[in-house]
């Protein structure tokens, strides 16, 4: 059964700690009933608890929310998720880390677009027919555009050794 104290007790472990705390089973839903309670109570002692029970509980889910985000932003980065999730932060949780994916995707392959890439001719090569039938000759540090060469000639000069990506 919740008690005031007991709710003080898990905020504050939420609040001192850095990672998500590991909450009883049913707290939601057993917060929920004793607030009903409360609320049903009509004394001015219940009443004061009433309203320092809210205050514990918005501080309690503030932190818990910051803990979120930060560990969403860290699963994106690092591909490590927290622990001691609820179901229904599980829910948000997973909604928070495909937009944060989404939006950095987006970010970096329009990044990507802006950025004009070429290949550097690391080893000369004498001239020599492609699979185009045309003919390249490769000069040692020769800066060259990405569509110089057919696609599959750059993946293998790539793979060689041959050429490296530059930016231009």
């Amino acid at each position: 059964m919740l008690t005031f104290d007991k709710i003080r007790d898990i905020e504050r472990a939420e609040k001192e700690s850095k990672k998500l705390q590991k909450l009883p089973e049913n707290f939601l839903s057993d917060l929920r009933d004793y607030l009903k309670k409360k609320e049903q109570l009509k004394s001015s002692a219940d009443i004061h608890e009433l309203e320092n029970v809210r205050n514990i509980i918005r501080r309690f889910f503030e932190s818990r929310e910051k803990k979120l985000l930060e560990g969403a932003l860290y699963t994106v980065r690092t591909g490590l998720q927290p622990e001691n999730l609820t179901k229904e932060e599980q829910d948000l949780f997973y909604f928070l880390t495909d937009r944060i994916k989404n939006f950095r995707e987006n970010f970096f392959s329009e990044i990507q677009k802006d950025k004009k890439l070429a290949y550097k001719v690391m080893k000369a090569l004498p001239a020599f027919v492609g699979p185009d039938m045309k003919t390249y000759e490769l000069k040692e540090n020769e800066i060259i555009s990405t569509d110089f060469l057919p696609k599959p000639l750059n993946d293998l000069l790539l793979k060689e050794g041959v050429i490296e990506q530059v930016e231009e």
